[in-house]
């Protein structure tokens, strides 16, 4: 079939390059698929450029790959979902062809999203495999079910997909866009706050890792982003891998997100033999005090990296119900002593359906704190907070460590440059 694969996300904070769409394209190819992708990033007239796009590829069926519902951040925040559903109603007036919507927005609820951007279908997880299934449905001139789990599809750990062959990367590095790669889906953590608790991990083999980086280093892309949720999901799979990348040599520089634990010595070593130069450490005041990890734990983390000469950011998520101002005092004190290279502090907690914390929103308001939003669904920002800007400056004391995100557009990799 003829599939055209969008891409809507024109956010330019810094611009993102589709890795997922890409994946999805080499893997429609790849299953005898004519796929063509219509990257509306840099659009002026983006329903424009669908529209010239659509008349000239003619597909039968268009894919919609949204990244993010929104920002995520209190202050400043995008929503994204308003302009994907015009350009998803404008494909409809454009062409016949059925419309199917993929991707991590999805996570924040699948049947919600698909109701407010009006799609046909939907693949919720990984599309490499499950959108040639659905494909095949449609082929078979059977009714595909509109939610397809793409996390019973799982993609071939040894599959390298090609790169660069579908997205221009130009335009997005010269505007501070950075390559990613990933290593593996899903994640094993249990985060009440977060759209990707416990979805299935599944890891790639380290030698198709090392062969796509090897690919994008022989296209002149030497700067590079790890696109996992958390790297060190497994500890041992993790050294693997980086055994496999410091004894190819890709003379790559890149950043990643860890986990607090598990860590060990060997791991930053093998981070910096890799050629690993920055990584931001997501912590969380619930997790922190729920036993999860400790103080210890994130001290010794920042330790080791920086004493491998891996540059370390601090992603800390504060103000969960329950907690006290003492509590958070102690913890801001902690980093302004360990002295990270930048802490980026959210106290306004964005609100899913269906995490484990926006449960507990939706069966009993908390005693203390606001919940700013009214979208039963959750698809429209909804956030909860019990501190104010000057509360957050004042846990902050003008340590210029500290950065609150949402007052400023720059990425942890563009803070660690």
């Amino acid at each position: 079939m003829r599939v055209a694969l969008v891409n809507p996300n024109r956010y330019l904070e810094p611009p993102v390059i589709p890795l997922g769409l890409e994946y999805v394209a080499h893997y429609l190819e790849r299953e005898g698929h004519e796929a063509g992708v219509i990257d509306l990033t840099f659009a002026a007239d983006p329903a424009g450029a669908l529209g010239k796009a659509l008349e000239s590829f003619a597909p039968e069926v268009v894919g919609f790959s949204l990244r993010n519902v929104d920002s995520s951040l209190y202050f400043d925040n995008v929503f994204f979902l308003e302009e994907a559903a015009g350009l998803i109603a404008a494909c409809r007036d454009l062409c016949d062809a059925k419309v199917i919507v993929g991707g991590s927005a999805l996570l924040a609820g699948p049947r919600e999203v698909a109701d407010y951007v009006g799609c046909d279908f939907t693949v919720y997880g990984p599309g490499e495999k499950a959108l040639p299934a659905l494909l095949g449905y449609l082929e078979r001139g059977a009714s595909p079910p509109r939610l397809l789990d793409g996390w019973s599809y799982a993609f071939d750990r040894d599959e390298v997909p090609a790169r660069g062959r579908w997205i221009d990367y130009t335009p997005y590095l010269e505007r501070r866009g950075v390559v990613g790669f990933a290593t593996q889906t899903g994640c094993t953590a249990a985060c009440s706050f977060c759209v990707e608790a416990c979805l299935p991990w599944r890891a790639r083999t380290p030698g198709a890792v090392v062969d796509e980086i090897a690919a994008l280093k022989e296209m002149g892309c030497g700067e590079l982003h790890l696109c996992d949720s958390e790297f060190n999901q497994d500890l041992d799979t993790a050294k693997e891998l980086l055994r496999r990348m410091a004894r190819a040599e890709l003379g790559i520089s890149w950043s990643l997100y860890l986990k607090p634990l598990p860590h060990d010595e060997k791991l930053f070593h093998l981070l910096a033999a890799a050629g690993a130069s920055s990584l931001t450490l997501s912590v969380d005041s619930r997790s922190l005090y729920g036993g999860a990890y400790d103080l210890l734990d994130l001290q010794s983390a920042i330790f080791l990296a920086q004493r491998e000469g891996i540059g370390v950011a601090v992603d800390l998520l504060v103000g969960f119900p329950g907690e006290t101002r003492e509590e958070l005092r102690d913890v801001f004190d902690f980093f302004r002593g360990v002295r990270p290279e930048t802490v980026g502090v959210n106290a306004w907690i964005r609100i899913f359906k269906y995490t484990g914390l926006g449960v507990d929103m939706r069966a009993g308001r908390p005693a203390t704190g606001i919940i700013e939003g009214d979208d039963p669904d959750y698809v429209r920002p909804v956030y909860y907070s019990w501190m104010t800007l000057e509360d957050c400056r004042e846990l902050i004391a003008g340590d210029e460590l500290f950065r609150i995100e949402g007052l400023e557009r720059r990425s942890n990799y563009e803070r660690l440059c």
